[in-house]
C-alpha cells in the first residue's frame, strides 16, 4: 500500500510513512502484540490461514490507540464456521500449519489454528552448523450467542521463538547461546445491541511478552 514499505525481502517488518517498525502498533483480536514477529523478522506473528480480516491506519487513529506514531494494525482472527466442521492443513519445507472451524451447537462457533515450524527436526537433525532453532504459534477463538441482543467472543493467542547455538572453536568447552522468547494474548469481546442503529461493543485484553538470554556469564531475562 502506498506509504507502507517492508525492510526488505527477507523481514515483515514495516516502515510506515517513515517510521520505525517500533512505532507501529499491532493488535490481535483487540490485544497488543508486543513483538509481532518470528526468527527477528524473517516470519510474521500472524498466521494469513486464520485471519478474517485485517485493518491498518496509517494516520487520524483516535486517542485510544495512544503509544504509537505511526500506524495500528488490527488482525480479527476466524470467528469459526457455524454451520459444519471445516479444516485446513498445508506443509512445506520450513515449516507445517493447521486452522480448523466447528460449530458449538446453535449458540455459536470455535475456531484454532496452530503452526510450527520443524527445521530443527530435519535438517538440522545432521548439519551441526545450523542453530537448533523453533517457533511456533496458535490461538483459539470461540464465538457466542448469548441471546439475540448479546454476545461474546473469547481469543487467545501464543506464539514462542527458541533458538539454541553452540559455537565451534577450538577449545573443549564451546560457548553456548541460548534464546526465547515470545507473546501471549487474550481477549474478551461483548457485544451488546441495543437496536438495528445501535450497538456497544466492552472489551477486557491482557497481553504479556517475555525473553531469556543466556550465553556465557551474560543472562538476562524481559518482561512486559
Amino acid at each position: 500500500l502506498p506509504g507502507i514499505l517492508a525492510i526488505s525481502d527477507f523481514s515483515s517488518e514495516l516502515y510506515v510513512r517513515g517510521g520505525t517498525p517500533d512505532q507501529n502498533l499491532y493488535l490481535i483480536d483487540g490485544a497488543d502484540v508486543y513483538n509481532p514477529e518470528h526468527f527477528f523478522g524473517l516470519f510474521s506473528t500472524f498466521n494469513t490461514d486464520a485471519i478474517k480480516h485485517v485493518e491498518i491506519s496509517k494516520g487520524g487513529f483516535g486517542a485510544e490507540y495512544g503509544g504509537r506514531l505511526s500506524s495500528v494494525l488490527s488482525v480479527t482472527n476466524l470467528d469459526g464456521n457455524r454451520q459444519e466442521f471445516e479444516g485446513t492443513a498445508s506443509i512445506s519445507l520450513l515449516s507445517a500449519k493447521t486452522t480448523l472451524q466447528m460449530p458449538l451447537g446453535k449458540m455459536g462457533s470455535l475456531s484454532g489454528s496452530i503452526r510450527r515450524t520443524y527445521f530443527d527436526k530435519t535438517v538440522g537433525k545432521f548439519i551441526d552448523k545450523i542453530p537448533d532453532y523453533y517457533f511456533y504459534d496458535g490461538h483459539v477463538k470461540a464465538f457466542i450467542d448469548l441471546n439475540p441482543a448479546n454476545k461474546l467472543s473469547i481469543s487467545s493467542y501464543a506464539g514462542r521463538d527458541d533458538l539454541d547455538f553452540k559455537f565451534e572453536t577450538e577449545s573443549d568447552e564451546k560457548p553456548r547461546l541460548n534464546y526465547d522468547w515470545g507473546n501471549t494474548t487474550g481477549s474478551v469481546r461483548w457485544t451488546h445491541i441495543f437496536s438495528p442503529k445501535l450497538f456497544s461493543n466492552f472489551w477486557v485484553t491482557a497481553s504479556t511478552f517475555n525473553s531469556v538470554f543466556d550465553f556465557e556469564v551474560i543472562s538476562e531475562k524481559n518482561d512486559i
